[in-house]
């Protein structure tokens, strides 16, 4: 009898997870914290990624939000004195569109576009002087979705990210300065709350 009471109880369960998760409402704000690894390509080195946002989900398919992001590579390479060495970080601010497309139960993949501004900001010891500079900046990407019920998601999902420019204004025995491109690979974590 016992055993036939918790199958009773584990099926009635599972039947109650299947039409929470199909009948899930997300057509409400949310905020958004996110972590992750980003790859540098040819000019900086590799870096955490920390940030926050707020958005909206529109509804099953669509969802945007407005990100502000840190990165810290520490030492860049910038190509008129490779052998100087140059700490590089950004600050970015995107405006984040995702199409989501629902796979099974709690689960959705997505494509992803965002556009917005980075500020660069480079430091250096090694006879150079740092510099600032606002840039254009763009991402896209993809991902996969699991809704843990109405009031929580986690995404994992990879983006290609370009952050504009960094410069560096050299100042014992070179004149002028020197700018590299900041793009990077990353591979993001994200928690979102529904309000």
């Amino acid at each position: 009898m016992k055993k036939y009471l918790l199958s009773g109880l584990a099926i009635a369960g599972l039947m109650m997870f299947s039409a929470t998760a199909q009948a899930l409402d997300f057509s409400k704000p949310y905020i958004v914290g996110e972590a992750g690894y980003s790859f540098g390509m040819k000019n900086t080195g590799d870096a955490g990624i920390l940030g926050i946002g707020a958005g909206y989900h529109i509804n099953e398919y669509l969802r945007g939000d407005v990100t502000v992001g840190y990165r810290g590579w520490g030492d860049g390479n910038m190509k008129a004195e490779p052998s100087r060495r140059t700490d590089v970080w950004s600050l970015p601010v995107l405006a984040n569109m995702y199409v989501t497309y629902p796979i099974h139960r709690n689960w959705s993949v997505y494509g992803m576009g965002g556009l917005g501004m980075a500020w660069n900001k480079t430091d250096s010891n090694s006879g150079a002087k740092g510099a600032r500079k606002s840039n254009f900046a763009w991402t896209a990407g993809v991902g996969i979705d699991y809704y843990v019920n109405e009031c929580l998601s986690f995404d994992l999902g990879y983006r290609y990210t370009d952050l504009g420019e960094a410069r560096v204004k050299y100042r014992d025995g070179y004149v002028g300065q020197t700018s590299e491109d900041i793009r990077s690979n990353d591979v993001k974590l994200s928690a979102r709350y529904y309000f």
